[in-house]
Formats: structure tokens, sequence, C-alpha cells
């Protein structure tokens, strides 16, 4: 019996907001770590765990078709990506609060609509350039001159965010091709050996008290994305998109409770401006595409 569309959509904002639910969670976890541990010492842990959880999982569910992956190189091309996301959010969050870090992330839409206009000759309405603005004006807000966050480390999260889109784009494209399981294999598998190679030369041996975080470190990444992998196959990503910006109230929660970190008044001014110009031009970006077809 099929699902229906409805129901489909349903679970796909369940799955995104415990996705990002895992997200921030992680982010808090390796936030705390870094501070003790290199980052590709790190990476390294997180993608092994990531690599065995998905083999325990996989194996009695697939067999074998674990292993087939119908477009292969789509799948080490996106595990070197996410490795390369996850390489840049590790750096930035050495220096700076997990909720300020989530919402620059947040700004991926905003540069995904100024890159479709320049490089893809896109019609952008002069409503969504409202929202590009403001959306540009809440980082300034966040990482203000004289804050403790302006300098080099801010603009980490803006690179980040340029690939997070492609990132949630190219997951899109390309989640029904392979399943679920397969795909995280690849991606931890590709982000395992890749980040290995430099372990020999950072290598810190944790003591016993810490491998539970570090463990934990890889069980709920891989828990988000494999969530976050089935949600992109319930739902469109327009109609996800709004949802995903619960990371930063989690984030925001997290940082609270486990780093006392609390946003300043202009930062959540800041962040506020980013979610609200962010799903600005998500609607806005909706209601320009269903347009012509309301007058056809």
């Amino acid at each position: 019996m099929s699902e229906s569309p409805t129901r489909g959509t349903g679970a796909g904002i369940v799955l995104i907001l415990a996705a990002v639910c895992c997200f921030a969670a992680s982010d808090t976890l390796a936030k705390i770590l870094t501070a003790h541990y290199s980052t590709l010492q790190l990476l390294s842990i997180r993608n092994w765990v990531h690599v065995l959880v998905i083999l325990l999982l996989g194996w009695p569910l697939l067999g074998r078709r674990l292993f087939q992956a119908n477009n292969l190189r789509w799948q080490w091309q996106r595990g070197l990506l996410l490795l390369t996301c996850s390489f840049l959010a590790f750096t930035s969050l050495r220096f700076m609060p997990v909720a300020e870090f989530t919402a620059l992330i947040f700004v991926s839409p905003l540069l995904v609509t100024l890159l479709a206009a320049r490089m893809l000759k896109e019609r952008v309405s002069r409503a969504r350039w409202c929202a590009v603005g403001a959306g540009f004006i809440g980082v300034m807000l966040i990482i203000r001159p004289g804050s403790g966050l302006f300098g080099w480390a801010a603009l980490i999260p803006l690179v980040l965010a340029c690939l997070s889109a492609l990132f949630a784009i190219l997951t899109r494209k390309y989640a029904r091709d392979d399943d679920a399981l397969t795909t995280l294999f690849y991606t931890g598998l590709t982000g395992a050996l890749a980040s290995s190679l430099t372990v020999p030369f950072v290598w810190r041996t944790p003591p016993p008290a810490d491998w539970p975080a570090l463990l934990a470190l890889g069980v709920i990444a891989v828990a988000g994305h494999y969530m976050f992998v089935l949600a992109f196959r319930r739902a469109p990503a327009s109609t996800l998109s709004p949802f995903s910006y619960a990371q930063l109230i989690f984030a925001t929660l997290f940082g609270v409770l486990l780093l006392h970190a609390v946003p300043d008044r202009w930062s959540f001014i800041g962040m506020g401006v980013v979610v609200a110009s962010g799903l600005a031009a998500a609607l806005l970006q909706r209601f320009e595409a269903r347009a012509p077809q309301r007058a056809t």
C-alpha cells in the first residue's frame, strides 16, 4: 500500500526535526571535545563509528546489497563534500559559540539565491533580494565589529553554508538512487579513509572516561544523517527547508544547558533576522514558482 502524499510530508517534517536536533547535539558535543582533541582525530573517530553503526544496521537488513550503489561516483563525492563540511564545522566550533555558529550556517538559502542569480541567470524578484539583504544584515548583527566573533573565524561558517547548500541539493537529487543505508555507508567510509591519512600525526590516546563522548559523537551524527536522507525521500526540499531552522533553537538550548553560553541581545536579534529572512525567501520562491501555473 503506497504512502499518501500528506502522510509522507508529515513523516518528512518529523524526520527533519529529529535530524536537526541530532545535528545540534553533535555540534555541541564537538564544541566540548575540540578543546581536548584535534579536529582530524575527532573526524576520524566519528566516521569509523559511523561505518560500524551502518554495518551493524545495514547488513542484517540488506546483506550484500548494502555495498551495491547505483551511482558510486556520487557516493564518493558526497562523502568528500560532507567530510569538508565537517572539518570546517569542527574548526569553526573551536572559536565560536554553537548558537551563533548555527545561525551563520543558515545564510545558506540566501547564498543559493545569490548564486542562482549570478551564475544561472535565474530571475530573482525584488522581494527576494530584500530578503537576502535582510539576512546579511542579520549576519552583521551576529558578527558585529567589536564583538568576540568578529574576525577570520566568522568567515568559516559562511563558506560552510555554501557547501551545505550544495550538499542538500545533491542529497535531494540523488536520494532515491540508492538505499539510505547504502548512501550513509559510503559517506562514512569516504570520510573515515580520507581523515585517517593524517591521524597518526595528530593522535592523542583518549582516557577511558572520554570514550563514551567520542563514540556518542559518531552515533548521534549517523542518526541525524540517516533521518536527513529519509526526510528528503519523503518530502520536497521546499517543504522541509523552513523546518530545518529548528536547529537554531536546539543549538541555543544545548549551548545554554551544557556550555552555559547565552547569546547576547544583538546576537538574538541577528538570529531572528536571519531566520525570518530565510523563511521569507523560501516562501517567496514557492509563491513565485506557483504563479505561472496559476496564470496558466
